[in-house]
Parts: structure tokens; sequence; C-alpha cells
């Protein structure tokens, strides 16, 4: 498999996981108390918090359709990609620096926060590499057409 098809399927992973996540967090209330207590979220469930689950996950989705439509075209997409890449890294970053609101406000376990920093942060290194990688092979070919 090339490293563009490999790129291509991981976004679509990210494409699948943020769409269905957003829409789930956006309009089943069982589904964000099933993902929140999954994540490992001690909440007091009132129409506030419903509603703040409600617009990460209108930001979920959305980030689902920027990654479907990267997924099409990933090198006519670097900056989609570029902006994942960042947006999983500044995520891990936050996650770590403030871990002790995390832990004492919501009861997240640090073995769930280091979980989700392994797997958000592969996805982010595995971008990179095979955007890298896609970009490198493309480059190499003989028969590339360069842009006039």
């Amino acid at each position: 498999m090339s490293s563009l098809n490999i790129l291509k399927t991981l976004l679509g992973f990210i494409a699948l996981f943020h769409t269905i996540f957003g829409a789930g967090f956006m309009f089943s209330v069982d589904f964000q108390r099933w993902a929140i207590e999954l994540y490992g979220v001690t909440v007091s469930w009132t129409v506030k918090e419903i509603y703040f689950v409600r617009i990460i996950g209108s930001f979920a989705f959305i980030l689902g359709t920027l990654a479907f439509f990267a997924a099409r075209k990933p090198l006519e997409n670097r900056i989609t990609i570029i902006a994942f890449i960042e947006f999983f890294i500044l995520r891990n970053i936050c996650r770590h620096f403030f871990a002790n609101e995390l832990y004492i406000t919501l009861g997240v376990s640090s073995f769930t926060n280091t979980l989700t920093s392994f797997f958000f942060g592969s996805q982010a290194f595995l971008l990179g590499f095979f955007l890298w990688r896609a970009e490198k092979s493309i480059h190499l070919q003989p028969l590339y057409k360069q842009k006039k």
C-alpha cells in the first residue's frame, strides 16, 4: 500500500470517528452519556452539560467533514492535514499541562489521559509521516509533471 493510500485511509478513519462522535454528541443524550462515561468523566447531567457537549459535537462533526475532503485529495489539502496535526499536538499539550483540572474536576484517570494522548499523538505522527512520504514519493516519480 502506498503512502498516499495509507494517508487517505488514516484521514478516512479520522473522518468517520469525528463525524460519528460529533453527530452522536449533537443529537443523542444517551450517546453523550455513553461516550463521556467511556472516557471516564464524572459529570452531573444538567441542561448546561448537555448543551456544552453538543457544542463539542458540532466542532467534532466539522473536523470529520474536513477530514473527509482531505482524504479525497490529501496532497491538495496539505493545510487541512497540518491543521489536524497541530490540533492533536495542542490537545495533548493541554491534556497534560492542565491534567490536574482533568483529574480533579472531571474525574478522568491518568491512565485514560495517557491512553488518549497516545491515540491522538499517534494520529498526529502518522499524518505527518505519511504526508511527508506521499509528497516525497510524488516528487521522485520520473513522469511527474510540474505545474507551469
